[in-house]
C-alpha cells in the first residue's frame, strides 16, 4: 500500500448544494456558533449516518458518540462483509490504522511518568546508535520532535510497508534520509517518526512495543479484546473485513488486511466501536488510570503547524487556488491547524478539536474530541479511503454535540472537492468510465514505451495488455509496483490494483514532453517523464 503517495477522496453520489442554515462567520470567514447546548438525537444520527454510507458507498460502520464524559451512544452499521452479509455491531473489530499513534504517544507518557523517559532529551539518549543526515540534527532532535512529527525527516514510509524490514534498518535508513528543516521546525508527518518512537519504548520498558501497549494501556482501559496483529484479529469472531474499490465490478470488493511489521507502534490497533468508546473516554477524562491531567492535557495541545494534515483545510485552500473567483469558495470548516503528540489540532465552529485519522488497506477509522465539552465521536469503517466520509461525519457529530445549526458541513467539503473534480458525482462518473469506455486502439499504443521515473531509480513501463488495458510499471519512495490501468478517455486512466487502486493516472503532453501524472487533492503528482 503506498498511502503516502497521495490522498484520493472516496465515494458515490452526495448532494453538492449548500444548506443555508443561519450561522455567523468568524475570523477569515470560519463559521462560529453561539448555541451551547447539545442537539444530539440518535434518530437524526441514524437518518444521517445511513444516507452518508450510500453516498460514500461505505459498506460497514461502528460508531460511538461520546457526550459530556459519558458514552451515549453505540452502534453498528450495515454489513461486516459484503460477501456473508453478516452484520456489523458494536463489538466487531476495525483495523483502526493511524489512530494507533495515539497509543503509542501514550505509551510514552507513562514512560514519561515513571521517570524513565524525558521529552526532550535527544533521540541518541534512548537509541544511541541513531543518526540523522545532519550532525547537529542528530545532536539536537528529541523524544518530542518524533511524537509532533518535527524531526526534519522527509517522509519515505512508503517502504516501512515492507514486514520483513525491522526497527534496526529503518532507524539505519534515517541516516541517509534527507532533512527539511532542524529539528522541532518543520511538520512532516512520517510512520518512521512512530517507528523510531516505539522502538525507545521497547528498549526503555525491556518489553515489545506489544506487550507494553496490551500491559500499560489496553488492559487498564477494559479494552481486553482489543488486537495487536492481523494474525490475532482473524482469531476474533466478530471482524470487519477489509474493503477496496471494484474497479471492473463496482462497489467494493473484500481484500487482505495489511500486515505491518515494524510499523506495528503506527498503524497495528484493532478495536471495537465499543472498545474505542472507552478509549475516547479516557481521552476527554482527568487521566486516571494512566497519567495525570497534566500529561493528558499536553498530548492534546497542538506543538507545532501542520497546515497539510486536516483534509477539510487541504480541500478548501486548493479550491481557492483552481477557482475563478476563490472568494466564492465556501470558507474552511477548520482553522489553526496544528499537531500534538499523534493529535491533530484544530478550530471548528470556534471550538478546538482534537482527532487523527486512519487509513489501511481496506479500512478506515477517525477519533474527534471535544475537549472542553468531554464529548466525542468514534468513526470505523470497513472500506479503504473513505477519508472524505470520516470528515463529514465527523463534523457533522462535532456540529450537533456543539448544538450549532449550520453549515451542512457535507455540502460544503462536496462544493470544494467539485472544483478539484474530486467530488462524489465527478469520481462516480470516472468509476462509469473505467467500466464502459471504449478506447480507440490509438490512444493507447501512442502511451507504450519507457519513461523517466521522477521517484525510482528505475524506468517506468507502459505496455499494452489488451485492447483496453495498459500496465503501468514504476515505483515510489524505492517500492516497485505494477498496476493495470482502464481508460476513462483524454489520456486519463483508473487503477485497477493495490497499490494505486481507484487511483487516476493521466498522461499529459507539454513543451515536447510527456509526464505521467497521479491525479490527487493536493495537485498532480509527477511519476514519470518521456525520454524523448
Amino acid at each position: 500500500m503506498l498511502a503516502t503517495i497521495c490522498l484520493l477522496s472516496q465515494g458515490t453520489f452526495a448532494q453538492t448544494a449548500l444548506d443555508h442554515t443561519t450561522f455567523a462567520l468568524g475570523g477569515g470567514g470560519q463559521p462560529s456558533c453561539s448555541v451551547a447546548q447539545s442537539t444530539f438525537d440518535p434518530v437524526q444520527l441514524d437518518a444521517y449516518i445511513r444516507r452518508m454510507m450510500k453516498e460514500y458507498g461505505v459498506p460497514g460502520v461502528g460508531l460511538a458518540v461520546i457526550e459530556n464524559g459519558n458514552i451515549r451512544y453505540v452502534k453498528g452499521y450495515g454489513i461486516r462483509d459484503v460477501k456473508t452479509r453478516a452484520p456489523v455491531t458494536v463489538n466487531t473489530q476495525f483495523a483502526i490504522g493511524s489512530v494507533t499513534k495515539s497509543f503509542t504517544a501514550l505509551d510514552m507518557m507513562v514512560l514519561v511518568e515513571d521517570g524513565l523517559v524525558d521529552l526532550d532529551a535527544p533521540v541518541t539518549t534512548y537509541i544511541p546508535e541513531f543518526k540523522l543526515a545532519n550532525l547537529v540534527s542528530t545532536r539536537t532532535v528529541t523524544v518530542r520532535n518524533l511524537l509532533t512529527h518535527s524531526t526534519g525527516l522527509v517522509r519515505t514510509d512508503a517502504s516501512t510497508f515492507n514486514p520483513k524490514l525491522t526497527a534496526k534498518d529503518i532507524i539505519a535508513a534515517a541516516a541517509s534520509t534527507p532533512l527539511v528543516g532542524k529539528p522541532g521546525e518543520t511538520f512532516v508527518y512520517s510512520n518512521v517518526n512512530t517507528i523510531i518512537a516505539g522502538e525507545i519504548i521497547s528498549r526503555v520498558s525491556g518489553q515489545p512495543w506489544q506487550v507494553f501497549t496490551r500491559q500499560r494501556v489496553l488492559q487498564p482501559l477494559g479494552m481486553n479484546t482489543a488486537t495487536l496483529s492481523i494474525e490475532n484479529l482473524k482469531k476474533q469472531p466478530d471482524i470487519a473485513v477489509a474493503h477496496e474499490l471494484n474497479v471492473k465490478g463496482g462497489g467494493s470488493q473484500p481484500t487482505d488486511y495489511l500486515t505491518l511489521g515494524a510499523d506495528a507502534p503506527a498503524g497495528a490497533v484493532n478495536a471495537s466501536a465499543a472498545e474505542m468508546a472507552r478509549y475516547v473516554r479516557f481521552q476527554l477524562g482527568d487521566g486516571s488510570p494512566l497519567l495525570s491531567q497534566a500529561s493528558l492535557n499536553e498530548m492534546h495541545q497542538g506543538q507545532v503547524a501542520a497546515p497539510d494534515f486536516n483534509l477539510p483545510g487541504i480541500f478548501a485552500d486548493q479550491a481557492r487556488k483552481v477557482a475563478a473567483r476563490p472568494s466564492d469558495v465556501p470558507a474552511s470548516l477548520v482553522t489553526g491547524e496544528r499537531y500534538g503528540f499523534y493529535w491533530g489540532v484544530e478550530t471548528f465552529l470556534g471550538e478546538t478539536l482534537v482527532q487523527h485519522g486512519g487509513n489501511v488497506t481496506g479500512e478506515t477509522a477517525n477519533i474527534t474530541l471535544l475537549p472542553k465539552r468531554r464529548s466525542g465521536v468514534v468513526i470505523l469503517a470497513n472500506v479503504e479511503g473513505a477519508n472524505t466520509f470520516m470528515e463529514a461525519v465527523r463534523l457533522h457529530v462535532a456540529k450537533v454535540l456543539l448544538g450549532c445549526p449550520g453549515p451542512d458541513v457535507n455540502a460544503v467539503l462536496q462544493a470544494q472537492l467539485k472544483l478539484l473534480g474530486q467530488d462524489n458525482v465527478s469520481i462516480a462518473a470516472d468509476r462509469l468510465a473505467a467500466r464502459t469506455y471504449q478506447p480507440h486502439a490509438s490512444e493507447l499504443s501512442v502511451l507504450v514505451g519507457s519513461y523517466k521515473s521522477l521517484a525510482d531509480s528505475k524506468p517506468t513501463q507502459i505496455t499494452a495488455v489488451d485492447s483496453r488495458t495498459l500496465k503501468l510499471e514504476s515505483g515510489f519512495q524505492g517500492v516497485r509496483f505494477a498496476v493495470n490501468l482502464l481508460p476513462l478517455g483524454k489520456n486519463r486512466f483508473m487503477a485497477t490494483s493495490q497499490p494505486l487502486i481507484g487511483g487516476v493516472i493521466k498522461f499529459v503532453d507539454r513543451n515536447e514532453k510527456r509526464t505521467i501524472e497521479l491525479e490527487g487533492l493536493t495537485g498532480p503528482i509527477p511519476l514519470a517523464v518521456s525520454d524523448q
